[in-house]
């Protein structure tokens, strides 16, 4: 039963103790990287084959995932992709970022290394996550992460890992090589990040002289647990939004005819977020799909299409957005919600479902995601799912590309959402603790109902499916597809994609 979003309907969760709940360890048993791994292989290379006939347009990468550990980046999870700097033979191990559109490299040697670059009149700061009090001095608000460089000018290719094709190019590219840089893109085995949203996000400073200190655009305020605070301080110099690479790219591919259509998709096997080992590149656990090729693959294919929304009209002050450089999901609901479902037993989440996500569409229209509330339960307790309240962000997270796969058509700024088909074990997985085929059962062991919290889904557009008389959303034959229309003069856009 699907309770309407449009209906003051409450909805209750109740809060039940002794819990049973598999841990990732033995849950990861279920799933078999070496097999996602050759599923991938094998979708790239049919796809390729494909191009190379001359049957398709675009191009079809296989990338990788990293998960660093709570010492190396917080705990985050990434998809990364392979590139490499003219004269350069090693590989940049970069992470793929929604929500920002700039590529920047770690390593200082490559100024040296790399040739056929150009040394541009811009420069480079980058300031990330949620703002910090100095110590000394309580009111002045200022970040822990950053990056800080020159940026350069040249052509940086795409590697598949696995077979050393070079598989894309993109030409003429802006790009960072960082000075001085505090932040998760760099650490563990990632060598820096490529955003590949809108050049809107894309900024460059004008340099007044060649001999310019880059490093004094990081303000520094203060010093907490030994790392610099501060912000990036521009002064008098003059912004520019520079062209995106990937945005860049796609465009000049289209205007030469290469490919019709100026997008890309993103996939990620759901075993890469299960048991991976951390601090470590996991090869071909992801695909990208460039071109004519983001909207048509066996993915894309799976499903049709509905129409589009602009999600922060739903968001009040809130941001909302769809990221996959944030490791978690951000739901607006109250906290004390997210504390009732862990609480849950296993069979009541059961009977419960799914979660749906119903956001007011254009025209009209509902766009629905489902989320199994027992896989919510399980990503929880490692923070990949956050209840930020009702008027807290939105954001639509990392996890979310377990169960979806993303295709930006970056010329009619629109993004679709198609239900990936799981495989049987990884059903298992998602749909309840099978282990050693068996289910752990909560029978005997739930107390009396100690509390009730309710909700209003008339407000914030979420409501529950009951797994009585529907498809798991898990299941391969539950396919949809939602299109998101960016809606042009927003700031917070979904994806933050600003054109």
């Amino acid at each position: 039963m699907k309770l309407s979003s449009a209906l003051a309907t409450l909805i209750a969760f109740q809060r039940h103790g002794h819990s049973i709940w598999a841990s990732a360890d033995e849950r990861k048993l279920l799933l078999n990287q070496a097999d996602a791994a050759k599923r991938v292989d094998d979708i790239v290379k049919t796809a390729m084959a494909s191009v190379d006939a001359g049957d398709a347009q675009g191009v079809a990468l296989p990338l990788n995932f990293v998960a660093l550990s709570s010492n190396e980046g917080y705990g985050t999870q990434q998809l990364a992709v392979a590139l490499r700097l003219p004269g350069v033979d090693r590989d940049q191990n970069v992470m793929i970022d929604t929500g920002s559109s700039s590529l920047a490299f770690c390593d200082k040697s490559l100024v040296e290394e790399a040739v056929n670059i150009t040394k541009t009149d811009y420069a480079q700061c980058n300031q990330y996550g949620g703002l910090l009090s100095c110590p000394n001095d309580p009111s002045a608000s200022a970040y822990r992460e950053f990056y800080v460089g020159q940026i350069f000018q040249g052509n940086i290719t795409a590697y598949n890992t696995n077979t050393g094709r070079n598989i894309a190019s993109m030409d003429d590219a802006y790009f960072v090589i960082m000075s001085e840089v505090q932040v998760y893109i760099c650490d563990g085995p990632l060598n820096g990040i490529i955003g590949v949203a809108y050049s809107a996000l894309n900024s460059g400073h004008k340099l007044p002289s060649p001999d310019y200190d880059i490093l004094s655009l990081w303000n520094k305020t203060c010093e907490v647990d030994n790392k610099s605070v501060g912000t990036c301080n521009y002064g008098n110099l003059t912004s520019e939004n520079l062209p995106a690479p990937l945005e860049q790219t796609l465009s000049e591919d289209v205007e030469s005819g290469y490919i019709s259509a100026e997008a890309f998709g993103l996939y990620c096997d759901y075993a890469a977020t299960i048991g991976s080992k951390v601090d470590t590149i996991v090869p071909s656990l992801g695909i990208y799909f460039g071109g004519d090729m983001a909207l048509n693959n066996t993915f894309y294919n799976s499903g049709t299409p509905q129409s589009g929304f602009n999600q922060c009209d739903k968001c009040g002050n809130a941001h909302c957005y769809t990221d996959s450089g944030t490791s978690w999901i951000s739901l607006p609901l109250p906290e004390s919600l997210c504390n009732d479902l862990v609480n849950t037993d296993v069979d009541t989440l059961k009977k419960m479902g799914s979660l749906l996500l119903d956001i007011a569409g254009v025209n009209g229209s509902t766009v629905t995601l489902s989320l199994p509330l027992l896989w919510l339960v399980e990503q929880a307790p490692s923070g990949r799912v956050q209840c930020t309240g009702t008027s807290g962000d939105f954001i639509l997270g990392f996890p979310l590309f377990q169960y979806y796969y993303h295709a930006y058509d970056m010329g009619s700024k629109t993004i679709t959402f198609v239900d990936l088909p799981l495989s049987n074990e990884t059903e298992a997985s998602a749909d309840g603790p099978a282990l050693d085929g068996t289910n752990e059962s909560s029978s005997g062991n739930i107390e009396s109902p100690s509390s009730t919290e309710a909700l209003d889904g008339s407000e914030i557009g979420v409501t529950i499916e009951s797994s009585s008389g529907t498809e798991s959303p898990s299941s391969a034959n539950h396919v949809h597809s939602t299109t998101i229309y960016l809606a042009l003069g927003s700031l917070l856009l979904v994806f933050q994609y600003i054109s």
